[in-house]
């Protein structure tokens, strides 16, 4: 090992990495729960998209 630092690599470990593609491939999608859905349709009703201070719409 040289001491100078024109010479000296520094590795960061990337080569060792997998590819961020290779990543999302080999992960199972996420479990889908019931109460997931409960509180999905829950946020949906109280609210709606129609709703003036959600939509940013004063009528």
């Amino acid at each position: 090992m040289t001491t100078n630092d024109n010479e000296t690599q520094i590795r960061d470990g990337i080569e060792t990495l997998p590819e961020p593609e290779a990543l999302e491939k080999t992960l199972p999608p996420p479990p889908h729960s019931k109460p997931d859905d409960l509180l999905e349709e829950a946020l949906l009703e109280s609210f709606p998209a129609s709703d003036p201070p959600a939509s940013g719409r004063m009528e």
